[in-house]
C-alpha cells in the first residue's frame, strides 16, 4: 500500500496562560543542549512519569516532558457541551486504527504504555478539573485528558519505531512477526503520515455521516469555494459539540481559523509543547479537504485563553 509522504504542518505555541513562558523556554534550552537539569529533576521530583511511557526516551524529551509538566498549561473546567458520543469514538478509533496502520510498535505494547500513561496522570488531572468522570468519553474534559493520553503514547512509539516486531494476538500469548512496508517510510514519516491519515479518515466520515453539512469538492477551486468548505467542516465539529463555535478570517494567501474551547483545548497545547503529535483533528480535517481541493497548504497554531487559531497558508501565487 503505497503512501505518499506528506507535507509536515508547522507547529506553534504564543501563549501559554498564567503560566511562566519565559521559565518553560529556559528549561527546553537546557533539555534540548544537554542533561544538565536532570540530577535536580530527580531529586526534586522521583516520579517515574514517562519511564511508563517507555525506557528509551532520551534524555533531553524527558526534561522536556517535565518541563512542560511543571511550567505548561494546565486543564480548566469549561462550561462546555456534551460530545457526540458517536464522534468522540470516531476521533479516538481513527487515532488508534492509523497507528496500528503505520506498523511501527506491536499493538499490546501501546496497550500496555497507554493504561499505564492513563493511570499515572489521573489523579493529577482530576485534581485540577474536579467534576470530570472516568470513562465518560462524552465529557470534553473527559476527551480532553485521554486524547492526551493516547497522543502521548503513539509519539512515544514513533520516536522509537521498530521496522520489525513481534505482536502478541491474543491472551494465550500467540504473536505474529509484524515488518512495516517499506512504502511508509521510517520514522521520520511517521507523525505526518498519521495526521493526514487521521485527517482522511476524519473527513471521510464527514460525508458519510453528516451529508447535508459536508463540504463541496469544487471541480475548479476558488478561494471563495474553498473557505465555504472550510465552513462546512467547522459546523460538523461544532454540530457534534467537539467545539462552541468559531471564525473564519481570510488572508492574503490562505485564511485563519479560530475554534472556541474545542474538546482538546489542553491538550493540543500540551502535545505540541512536548514535541508530540498534536490532537488538532479540525485542522488535520481541513488540511485533507483543501488536498482532495488539489491545493497545497501547511498551517501553524496557536493558542490564547480558550482559543485556538489555525492560520492556513497555500503557496504565494497560487491563482484561485
Amino acid at each position: 500500500m503505497k503512501q505518499p509522504t506528506p507535507p509536515s504542518p508547522g507547529l506553534g505555541l504564543t501563549a501559554l496562560g498564567r503560566r511562566s513562558a519565559a521559565s518553560l523556554a529556559a528549561i527546553l534550552i537546557t533539555s534540548a543542549s544537554g542533561p544538565g537539569i536532570l540530577p535536580a529533576l530527580a531529586v526534586d521530583k522521583p516520579r517515574a512519569l514517562d519511564e511508563r511511557i517507555d525506557g528509551e526516551t532520551a534524555l533531553p524529551q524527558l526534561a522536556r516532558e517535565y518541563a512542560v509538566r511543571q511550567f505548561g498549561p494546565q486543564p480548566r473546567q469549561l462550561p462546555r457541551r456534551r460530545l457526540d458520543l458517536d464522534f468522540a469514538v470516531l476521533l479516538m478509533r481513527s487515532s488508534y486504527t492509523v497507528a496500528d496502520d503505520l506498523d511501527f510498535m506491536p499493538m499490546n505494547d501501546f496497550q500496555k504504555k497507554f493504561f499505564l500513561l492513563r493511570q499515572n496522570e489521573w489523579d493529577s488531572y482530576r485534581d485540577k478539573v474536579s467534576r470530570v468522570r472516568q470513562g465518560d468519553l462524552a465529557d470534553p474534559n473527559y476527551f480532553d485528558f485521554i486524547s492526551y493520553c493516547q497522543y502521548a503514547t503513539i509519539s512515544a512509539g514513533m520516536r522509537n519505531g521498530k521496522l520489525v516486531f513481534n505482536e502478541l494476538i491474543d491472551s494465550n500469548g500467540t504473536s505474529v512477526i509484524v515488518t512495516r512496508d517499506p512504502s511508509i517510510g521510517g520514522n521520520e514519516v511517521l507523525p505526518a503520515s498519521h495526521a493526514m491519515r487521521v485527517g482522511e479518515a476524519v473527513l471521510d466520515a464527514v460525508f458519510e455521516r453528516y451529508p447535508g453539512l459536508a463540504p463541496e469538492i469544487p471541480a475548479q477551486p476558488t478561494c471563495s469555494a474553498l473557505l465555504d468548505g472550510v465552513r462546512a467542516i467547522a459546523r460538523v465539529f461544532e454540530y457534534t459539540d467537539y467545539q462552541l463555535t468559531s471564525r473564519l478570517t481570510p488572508t492574503s494567501n490562505g485564511f485563519e481559523l479560530s475554534v472556541i474551547a474545542p474538546a482538546t483545548l489542553w491538550s493540543q497545547q500540551v502535545l505540541t509543547l512536548r514535541g508530540d503529535i498534536p490532537n488538532d483533528f479540525e485542522a488535520k480535517a481541513i488540511q485533507s479537504y483543501l488536498r482532495r481541493c488539489s491545493v497545497a497548504a501547511t498551517y501553524t497554531t496557536r493558542y490564547s485563553g480558550s482559543e485556538v487559531a489555525h492560520n492556513f497558508r497555500w503557496p504565494e501565487g497560487l491563482q484561485l
